[in-house]
């Protein structure tokens, strides 16, 4: 972690796990700015959907926990600070590791890029985010399932058959609705979601059997811990790239593509010294679970990665060096950007594993996933936080109706 109270970006320094080829100091210098004008600006709710009624009461508190955290790392260590809030087991950290999970993993992937670019800021603003979160159902959903999971009353699984056991399961896959990604503000017109799908359908309708599933993905300290975080990542592109719907052109899902965006931060858990093994399985294994209530949330859209590969670039010779420079241009969020980088690391951490069945994204899809991803791309993909590029509950026949079909 770098000794600073503001935001470093160096192209020699920080330039991440997987980049572009071209980093210079040009653009560290652009991202920096930008990071710090987020920072100053903008309270970090204001990029995330206007969906967090039950939080409004604690909103208020973000910046004094974001002091709080940062005196903490200055003072601690950002070690010390990772292991009393968020992994050490005791009632605090406990508390935490339920919330960095809250409002869609956005804690969760703070904290991944805070570690993998050094940046205390940023750690301080991950964990000041989850902080002030009371989407209190993760906590209950997370804690059954661990206690199922220590009964261990029926065998482990990888993580990939349960997703796919999720779809078969008709209480799982149908415990979901379209009509929780088409609520709007009654006078705006916005985007809602008054009604959540995880609250009031999944875990209302399909808890118990999701709960059993979610105990058959266990992650023991003993485990090759690396094999299992690149089964994590390479499960969340599964997840994130598979589902699609013929005969439309290839569509993301805008929840499920959080599951590769976050999955990603793994890979500096998994290097952080100050974390035990315990410790990183039992991340892996929360993560893990939440992706199976998303996928569930998404109604659990049929997962078919023949009909991804059959994609044809909308241009020649695309590659990964083309996908990446036409993702800097795309003038969403950064959520384009983002799907695409997580895509291109499960590329590379997948290789070792490319022959095990659990691993469903082979080295021959990534690319064609990114490119699908980049052409999926509009000249309009935003109005407000409304994302136009992405599609929201890929398992739902309606949610497609106003997406392009292929013409091949």
């Amino acid at each position: 972690m770098l000794p600073t109270s503001t935001f470093v970006i160096d192209p020699e320094k920080t330039p991440g796990i997987i980049h572009a080829k071209n980093l210079t100091a040009e653009s560290a210098a652009t991202t920096e700015a930008l990071l710090k004008e987020n920072n100053e600006k903008y309270h970090i709710f204001f990029t995330l959907e206007d969906h967090m009624g039950v939080c409004l009461g604690k909103e208020e508190h973000f910046r004094n926990y974001e002091r709080f955290f940062l005196r903490m790392i200055e003072r601690d260590g950002y070690q010390n600070v990772l292991q009393k809030y968020m992994v050490d087991g005791g009632e605090i950290a406990n508390d935490m590791m339920y919330r960095i999970y809250m409002g869609y993993v956005h804690g969760h992937i703070h904290i991944g890029l805070a570690l993998e670019f050094r940046q205390p800021l940023l750690l301080a603003e991950g964990l000041a985010q989850a902080a002030v979160h009371h989407d209190d159902w993760y906590t209950e959903y997370l804690s059954a399932a661990e206690a199922a999971a220590a009964e261990a009353k029926e065998s482990t699984l990888p993580l990939a058959d349960i997703i796919d056991m999720e779809r078969k399961d008709l209480k799982i896959s149908t415990s979901s609705s379209l009509d929780y990604h088409l609520q709007t503000r009654k006078h705006s017109g916005r985007w809602a979601m008054d009604k959540e799908m995880a609250r009031d359908g999944v875990l209302k309708n399909a808890k118990n059997e999701l709960i059993r599933l979610a105990a058959r993905w266990r992650v023991s300290p003993d485990d090759d811990l690396e094999r299992k975080t690149a089964e994590l990542i390479n499960t969340a592109i599964y997840i994130t790239a598979a589902a699609q719907r013929a005969p439309y052109q290839c569509t993301f899902d805008f929840f499920l593509l959080h599951t590769a965006t976050s999955s990603i931060g793994h890979v500096s858990f998994l290097h952080e010294p100050s974390f035990t093994r315990a410790q990183k399985a039992r991340l892996l294994e929360y993560t893990g679970r939440v992706f199976m209530q998303t996928y569930a949330g998404m109604g659990c859209p049929e997962l078919t990665l023949p009909y991804l590969c059959s994609h044809r670039s909308k241009l020649p010779g695309q590659t990964w060096d083309t996908v990446f420079a036409r993702a800097c241009l795309h003038e969403d969020d950064g959520h384009m950007a983002k799907m695409i980088r997580s895509t291109k690391l499960a590329e590379e951490v997948s290789k070792p594993y490319d022959h095990l069945p659990e691993f469903r994204v082979k080295q021959n899809m990534f690319l064609t996933a990114g490119i699908a991803m980049i052409d999926s791309a509009s000249a309009q993909p935003m109005t407000w936080t409304k994302h136009w590029d992405f599609i929201r509950g890929a398992g739902f026949e309606g949610a497609w109706e106003r997406f392009p079909k292929r013409d091949y």
